[in-house]
């Protein structure tokens, strides 16, 4: 399995990178080598793959990679489980699922063992999703699953929430795919289904112990308080988190500071990635990352030789 590749530090500046991106192999709408090859037209320099809870994508972007000059950084985003304390009276817990990306790792075997069962519960919590939706609207169970699955190119185990809101949209259930989401498919909604995985500490050693490095992922967006957003980014640091990955550029400036301010106490470093999907989610593009503040670290650079 490939290796991350070597780049010099000194010309990180002057690089343009990418560290979340998704394909085919999970929720994304375009195949590994489709997405190099649209990561090449947007200039971008230093990319990560990062497909949920699967590795399957990273040879054949890989060998797209290294034909286009681009320098590929091994990656994945894991959802693991996490109890966030610190509330009040009912409020008090709350479980959510957390997204860790895990960059630069190296030993794929035990990654991909650990991953596998993740998979599986993945494609079971898929199905177990559209037997909700097909009880709330009043659909065929068969037809809207067969429908989801061509989502997923028939990958009952790369099933995600994305694919089933596009298929919500198309059968005018909802307007929107953020519609679904509200709606039905968001934590705790009517059709909600979690997910088995790791713990989010777990999850953080896997990382770490496979030679890569922890983030957290867009920690500001899990429907959560400010308070929780700090609470959230210090636990993480707590679990020895490496890093936490910093707001969309379209989210306001406030978030931002408040995110600035947690990754500064807490000693954390910092992963910029568009989170691109595709056409299931235009409004993100490709190499439209924010820019570092002052004092902060690109967490790949302790992966660089």
């Amino acid at each position: 399995m490939p290796n991350s590749p070597s780049v010099s530090k000194s010309s990180l500046a002057y690089k343009r990178i990418d560290l979340h991106s998704h394909s085919t192999c999970s929720d994304g709408s375009n195949s590994p080598t489709e997405l190099i090859q649209k990561a090449h037209n947007a200039n971008i320099d230093i990319f990560a793959l990062t497909d949920h809870d699967t590795l399957k994508g990273i040879p054949e972007a890989k060998k797209m990679a290294d034909s286009l000059g681009i320098q590929l950084i091994n990656g994945v985003e894991i959802s693991c489980q996490h109890t966030l304390t610190g509330g009040y009276g009912k409020n008090k817990a709350k479980d959510k699922v957390i997204h860790v990306l895990g960059l630069g790792f190296t030993d794929f075997d035990e990654m991909n063992d650990t991953l596998t069962h993740i998979q599986i519960s993945r494609g079971n919590r898929g199905r177990m999703i559209v037997e909700k939706m097909a009880e709330l609207t009043g659909h065929e169970f068969d037809e809207m699953w067969h429908a989801v699955l061509d989502k997923a190119d028939g990958n009952a185990d790369a099933v995600g929430r994305a694919h089933i809101a596009k298929v919500l949209v198309e059968k005018d259930i909802v307007p929107t795919m953020q519609k679904a989401f509200d709606k039905y498919l968001a934590d705790n909604k009517a059709a909600y289904v979690p997910i088995e995985t790791l713990s989010m500490q777990d999850t953080i050693r896997l990382i770490q112990r496979c030679g890569g490095k922890a983030v957290l992922a867009h920690p500001t967006r899990y429907n959560l308080s400010a308070t929780r957003v700090r609470k959230l980014i210090a636990e993480f640091a707590e679990f020895g988190g490496d890093g936490c990955e910093l707001p969309s550029s379209d989210e306001p400036l406030s978030t931002r500071r408040m995110v600035d301010r947690s990754i500064a106490l807490h000693g954390l470093q910092v992963a910029t990635g568009s989170d691109f999907h595709g056409s299931s989610m235009p409004w993100r593009r490709l190499g439209d990352v924010p820019k570092l503040a002052e004092g902060q670290t690109l967490v790949i650079e302790q992966l660089l030789h």
